[in-house]
């Protein structure tokens, strides 16, 4: 039958003996495209008498196809876009022959119930094929085996993690791949040799990335991690075995074709000198650039497979310069707080925090020490110094999590990138350091509200003792560990940055606790520096005594060394969250890394170690052992009676 073009026939099939009693309608438009849609509740692929001519068939929402006969598709030989969406369609049907005579546009699987591709299941030419969103878990063997496809797309199938080492291998000319948001914990190279565009975006199970030795011509690739993308800029720390043998590869290649040279320089004018075809395993001409000397800096470069031979000359060329290749176009990109090489980054930095560590360990021990072994005066001053000492024990052996970590991974820190970020050393630094600033900050906070009732208000000195003390700790113990905890709840993450620092905004609750962080850090500073000042205010400049300019001196200390750990960190942040931020990541990473424990190296000086009543109990506790009698006795005299709540108020002992 002759059809006129964009004659539009409504096909109503009665599908008895094929598929049941079940009315179905087929529009079709013969336009010299020969299209069909197919929607319905049939469940059996529709099969036409002009299945032969029809190129381009789309079957959509058809609630009951469950199958499709394998064989079905064959006789299929001319079309150009095949659709196969929205069903329940849990078999991929084995497709061979389409696209043999003339190369498909698309073929799309998308939204089914697809759960294994299996071995030679794909036998098709054509240029996109998707198989997003459905349930893949299992890719076997040779799947694709005699394919040729250019680009290939399995987004989406969440559950997907067993994928065969040989999954793409015998599939051709594919150039671009897109396995983002699946669970693939490693990725299969064989059959993607040609491969230029790569997207592993949202795939965070992928513990490692192929070497840039078997993904010789990729140009692009989209990761989940930045640290990934640091292979591709660094081969040799990436993979030193395949860099070595790269090595070996184009030196015995140099050395074939100087002597190929010298050969061919004695071959009479005008004979044919043929390719030389070893090269094609090593060399692809358009992904280098020529930049200097094979001896100089040989190091640097990277070939790639091609199936094309190259002239000798062409070789010769190469040769006799060293060629560089072309950088990837990899995203996100390597920064700071997510480097490639060094954890800290800078040499200073990383002698900075072991000095902060070590001063912050020794100071805190000692504090915890004093306060463990003398038990005869227990007061509200040293249980907040306990507290604030363990809190900031806790920062110094986050610290020094970091600085062993870094130690480990000195230059080559992206090796060990998945392992720290995504391991448990990350969750527990992350923990570590949140709840000790929380702790820390509420305990400076309980501890300087104490002091500014002791001093400016001497009568109501008694106001918090010792029981209502334990009362507001223990709360500032559950909201620190709350806190601490949140993220390892998925509540922001520890895992997005190599120091372990909640900084994931990505959703309404990891912005919402982010910004309760920064608004507690700015109202702990602004509460401590309304209260010393008011406390510096109260000692008269003219009258003031000795131990009142002591006392004045020392509060100036306390809010300087506030100031520099809170206030940049606390308004960089907020400027950062609202989308102005003010500082690179560089200088963002000095701030966080550095300035921010610096209070866990300097409270347990500034509040305890450098106080009279520190040294008195240091003595006493000396006198104990047998030492320090002479020094004891004297102290003895001076501090008639333990220090207490009613005589707490003393001035110079408490700051």
């Amino acid at each position: 039958m002759n059809l006129s073009p964009s004659l539009i026939i409504t096909l109503s099939l009665l599908l008895a003996g094929i598929y049941g009693s079940i009315h179905n309608e087929c529009t079709c438009i013969h336009d010299g495209k020969n299209r069909c849609l197919c929607e319905g509740g049939i469940d059996t692929f529709p099969t036409f008498l002009y299945a032969g001519r029809l190129h381009s068939l789309s079957i959509t929402r058809m609630r009951r196809l469950v199958t499709i006969d394998d064989g079905v598709l064959q006789d299929f030989q001319q079309l150009n876009f095949l659709t196969v969406i929205q069903t329940p369609l849990s078999k991929l049907p084995k497709m061979s022959g389409l696209g043999v005579h003339i190369p498909m546009h698309r073929i799309d699987f998308e939204n089914n119930k697809i759960r294994i591709i299996r071995t030679n299941n794909v036998r098709v030419r054509t240029d996109d094929m998707f198989l997003n969103y459905n349930a893949i878990t299992t890719i076997e063997g040779w799947a694709f085996n005699g394919s040729e496809i250019s680009k290939l797309s399995l987004k989406g199938n969440k559950e997907l993690s067993d994928i065969a080492v040989s999954a793409f291998q015998g599939l051709k000319s594919l150039r671009e791949i897109d396995l983002s948001d699946t669970s693939l914990s490693y990725l299969p190279v064989l059959g993607l040799e040609e491969l230029e565009i790569l997207n592993l975006e949202n795939t965070k199970t992928l513990r490692t990335i192929p070497s840039i030795y078997d993904l010789k011509n990729l140009k692009k690739a989209l990761l989940t991690y930045s640290f990934h993308c640091c292979a591709f800029q660094y081969p040799a720390k990436h993979n030193p075995k395949r860099h070595k043998v790269y090595i070996e590869q184009l030196n015995r290649f140099c050395k074939s074709v100087s002597r190929r040279n010298e050969r061919d320089m004695e071959e009479g004018f005008g004979e044919i000198v043929p390719a030389f075809h070893n090269s094609s395993n090593l060399i692809n001409p358009s992904n280098v650039d020529v930049v200097g000397e094979v001896e100089k800096k040989v190091h640097h470069g990277i070939f790639h497979q091609i199936s094309a031979s190259i002239s000798y000359g062409k070789n010769y060329e190469l040769c006799g310069k060293i060629t560089r290749r072309k950088p990837v176009d990899c995203r996100p990109q390597p920064n700071a707080l997510n480097p490639c090489e060094d954890m800290m980054s800078w040499a200073w930095l990383r002698i900075s925090v072991w000095i902060v560590l070590s001063s912050a360990i020794f100071g805190n021990v000692a504090v915890l020490a004093v306060h463990i072994f003398i038990r005869s005066e227990k007061n509200v001053p040293r249980l907040l110094m306990g507290n604030l000492a363990f809190a900031d024990l806790c920062m110094a052996f986050y610290l020094l999590l970091l600085a062993i970590m870094d130690l480990i991974s000195t230059e080559t820190y992206f090796n060990f990138a998945y392992m720290w970020q995504e391991g448990y050393g990350c969750r527990i630094a992350g923990f570590l350091t949140v709840f000790a600033s929380q702790l820390s900050l509420f305990t400076l906070c309980v501890l300087t509200i104490e002091r500014w009732f002791a001093i400016r208000h001497a009568l109501y000195s008694n106001i918090i003792d010792i029981k209502l003390a334990f009362k507001i700790m223990a709360s500032g113990w559950i909201y620190s560990l709350t806190m601490a905890i949140l993220p390892l709840c998925g509540v922001s993450s520890y895992s997005n940055t190599s120091i372990c620092l909640p900084m994931e905004i990505g959703d309404k609750f990891s912005l919402a606790y982010v910004i309760v962080l920064l608004s507690m850090a700015a109202f702990g500073f602004g509460l401590m520096c309304f209260c010393y000042i008011q406390i510096y205010l109260s000692l008269n400049y003219e009258t003031r005594t000795r131990g009142e300019g002591s006392i004045a001196k020392k509060i100036t200390i306390l809010v300087g060394t506030n100031f520099i750990c809170w206030a940049p960190i606390a308004f960089f942040s907020v400027t950062a969250v609202a989308g102005f931020p003010l500082i690179s990541v560089t200088q963002s990473k000095i701030l966080l890394v550095f300035f921010y424990p610096l209070n866990s190296c300097a409270n347990p000086f500034l509040y305890a170690i450098l106080t009279r009543q520190y040294r008195k109990d240091i003595v006493m506790l000396l006198a104990r052992h047998g030492m320090c009698h002479q020094c004891a006795r004297k102290y003895t005299f001076v501090y008639s009676r333990p220090l207490s709540n009613n005589n707490r108020n003393t001035g110079e002992t408490q700051l």
